[in-house]
């Protein structure tokens, strides 16, 4: 079914300050990894609000996501619509402030809107407009609304466990919605762990410093030497050392610095391209403790894949995503964004540095679901801190027309 509204149907079918009051309850609810519960449950509730079906789905205990459908629930549904509940770390200047969203022209300000609650909101638009709109959808539209992305999608994994599979799916994470991504990198988040020997710093040659062989061995981890390259994908791979601890114990006692550290850990974020899996970059890795163990004999070293459930890191493999940019499924949105709004696509398939990105739709590809990313982003050197609300205003407005010629 070819479905075209204008501009101003779907503005009277959702206008910008009922959105932005969306966008604005999502904001007010901190939601870091391991703790989306609050935002699963006030999501729920906004969609049987507005008489849209939802439920609470357990991925761990005490942990929940939510799901939503509209149409059908027989057969598979023609489309979804995927987005993490998940919000980035905040900064050490962080304050109270940055849970109230702010606007300031076209940019809305607040923390976790950048990634990805902005594409949250366009999700939530998309299915109001397409409820209001009163067409009837002879096949189903699919929610999901996961935890746990950023520890390798493991909510969206539970998602597939359950048996939700669509015949295509938008993730509208923020790479702006002049981009619609089938190409990007994977991600294996890991541990170096170095156990020495403790021995008090009047003794110390007695001991073996478990930091000082970390150092050591992170001297080592050249992304150059891991191999893994493809040329479409320059400066891949990359690795970046994103957290470090030492101390004594097995639980990293920071107290009694007198003695020497016989734990040492840092937590590595690996990005890498296609064609290359998990595996080839775990083999990697372990190639280079190897080395650090023949060169520190008196220590031991230790990749650890996952890192320990404490860090609340890993979880899953996220590999690369690779697929066609000539899909029906980004012909679809190409089509339909500049019907909707004054932006149009400039760029498919692979966008550098944006396809440096892990995210869900990995696993979603990996189980036949054809996919994409396209969602609202920012703009300038504060882009992490806002997003335009145009380009939310427009994604959502696509992703009901994408909905209603898919579903409808």
């Amino acid at each position: 079914m070819r479905v075209s509204l204008s501009p101003a149907e779907l503005d009277q079918l959702l206008p910008e300050d009922e959105l932005l009051d969306i966008a604005a309850g999502l904001t007010a609810i901190a939601s870091p990894t391991g703790h989306e519960t609050a935002l699963a449950r006030h999501v729920r509730k906004l969609l049987r609000a507005h008489k849209i079906g939802a439920a609470l789905h357990r991925v761990q205990p005490g942990r929940y996501q939510t799901v939503g459908w509209l149409g059908p629930t027989d057969g598979t549904p023609a489309l979804l619509l995927n987005g993490h509940l998940d919000m980035d770390p905040l900064g050490r200047d962080a304050t109270a402030d940055q849970l109230i969203a702010a606007r300031d022209g076209d940019r809305l300000y607040g923390a976790g809107l950048h990634n990805m609650k902005s594409g949250l909101v366009a999700m939530l638009g998309a299915a109001i407009m397409v409820q209001r709109s009163g067409i009837r959808l002879r096949r189903g539209l699919l929610l999901e609304f996961v935890a746990g992305e950023l520890q390798g999608g493991i909510g969206t994994l539970d998602a597939l466990r359950r048996g939700l599979r669509a015949d295509a799916a938008v993730v509208p994470e923020p790479y702006s919605v002049r981009r619609v991504l089938t190409r990007t990198a994977g991600v294996q988040k890991c541990a170096i762990v170095v156990r020495g020997r403790k021995a008090h710093t009047s003794r110390h040659r007695e001991g073996v410093d478990a930091i000082a062989v970390l150092r050591q061995t992170l001297d080592l981890l050249d992304s150059t030497q891991l191999g893994l390259v493809n040329h479409d994908f320059p400066t891949l791979p990359r690795v970046q050392i994103a957290g470090l601890i030492g101390g004594r114990g097995e639980g990293h006692v920071l107290s009694g610095i007198s003695y020497l550290a016989d734990k040492a850990t840092a937590l590595i974020d690996v990005r890498y391209p296609p064609p290359y899996e998990p595996h080839d970059v775990i083999a990697a890795l372990e190639e280079l403790v190897e080395r650090a163990n023949k060169r520190n004999p008196e220590a031991v070293i230790t990749l650890d894949h996952p890192p320990a459930p404490a860090f609340e890191v890993g979880g899953a493999d996220m590999p690369p995503m690779d697929e066609s940019p000539d899909s029906a499924l980004v012909q679809d949105i190409a089509e339909i964004l500049p019907q909707v709004s004054n932006y149009a696509v400039t760029e498919t398939g692979l966008a550098l540095p944006f396809s440096f990105c892990g995210n869900d739709t990995t696993h979603l590809s990996r189980a036949g679901i054809e996919c994409c990313l396209f969602g609202p982003r920012g703009a300038g050197p504060d882009t992490e801190e806002h997003v335009l609300i145009s380009e939310m205003v427009a994604c959502a407005r696509t992703l009901a027309v994408l909905a209603l010629r898919r579903c409808g």
